[in-house]
């Protein structure tokens, strides 16, 4: 079997009716084992990614949708980090990837878009890979197009999936963005920045939560807008400890990030690239981003989380997309 299946082939069969973003269900498909670590694909816009029978996230994409997201990603205890469409902020879309100013148009708030700029990530070809780690791949190639049908920018991107350890679960996102016309601008109303932006986390509903950074800083108003290796937010779901972070990788050209971090009853996290700045590219220029992203349950022996170590873990490992900085 090749390694590599496009979204027309299915990969395994059904997801749950509870998840899908419309009413259109695919036919049954044929069920084929990738080893410990499957890729569900039933419905034409969900995959769910399985570790031994156990869900780990299902994501989402489709003509249906104005942008792709990861929900639910779960702890392997089994406690959600991710928020889909909560009443307050429907657009927030659990792990995903937004912008609500890309040279004007608005490829965030979907529905509540200024009219006119609504702007939508249309998903050209989505793939799944088993990679020589045991790891699991969910490629996407998404034009990111105007309400006009402008292409503004071209993506890819890349969920990677890790088998997990112990109660830990890591998932890698690699994101290029290319742009598709003379110019593009990440930010390009100074008089309204919107720092909200980025790989976005729309986490919990977690009780007690805690946000805290790789520089110590504790609460929501002392980890915004501050540079940082990594940020999280921790707390109880059902009783159990959850934490979940996004941590930023030395590549990125804005490392250390300053995130956007929102509580206020929103347990928010974006990484926020272009904080306080606007990003230019011109035509066939790429912006390369990292990220990886944890979801942790109880820690073991009843002791916090080292996400410093697993940031210089991320750091030390090979990896496979080039530095930002190698794009000219």
């Amino acid at each position: 079997m090749s390694s590599m299946v496009k979204v027309s082939v299915s990969v395994m069969m059904s997801v749950s009716a509870l998840f899908l973003p419309s009413p259109i269900l695919a036919a049954p498909s044929q069920e084929v084992s990738l080893g410990k670590l499957t890729i569900r694909r039933g419905a034409c816009e969900q995959i769910r990614v399985m570790w031994q029978g156990r869900e780990v996230a299902i994501h989402h994409s489709g003509a249906a949708l104005d942008k792709s997201f990861i929900h639910p990603l779960w702890t392997p205890d089994h406690r959600c980090i991710t928020y889909d469409a909560p009443a307050d902020h429907i657009h927030h879309r659990g792990l995903c990837v937004g912008w609500p100013d890309v040279s004007g148009t608005d490829f965030w708030a979907e529905v509540n878009s200024p009219a006119g700029r609504r702007g939508r990530m249309i998903p050209r070809e989505v793939t799944t890979d088993k990679l020589p780690d045991g790891s699991m791949a969910i490629r996407e190639t998404n034009d990111w197009v105007r309400d006009d049908g402008t292409v503004l920018v071209k993506e890819n991107r890349e969920w990677r999936f890790l088998p997990p350890r112990g109660n830990l679960q890591i998932v890698d996102i690699e994101i290029a963005l290319t742009a598709a016309v003379p110019e593009v601008i990440f930010g390009s109303d100074p008089g309204k920045p919107r720092e909200y932006h980025g790989l976005t986390l729309r986490a919990g509903p977690f009780e007690q939560p805690r946000f805290f950074n790789s520089e110590s800083a504790e609460g929501d108003q002392n980890c915004h807008g501050k540079p940082a290796r990594w940020c999280a937010l921790s707390g109880l779901q059902s009783g159990r400890p959850v934490t979940a972070a996004i941590l930023d990788h030395p590549s990125n050209d804005s490392h250390p990030t300053r995130f956007f971090v929102l509580g206020k009853g929103m347990q928010f996290i974006s990484s926020s690239p272009n904080f306080g700045k606007p990003k230019i590219l011109k035509s066939g220029e790429t912006w390369r981003l990292r990220y990886r992203v944890i979801a942790a349950g109880a820690p073991p022996r009843a002791e916090a989380w080292d996400i410093d170590s697993l940031w210089n873990e991320m750091r030390n490992e090979n990896g496979k997309s080039k530095s930002p900085k190698e794009d000219k």
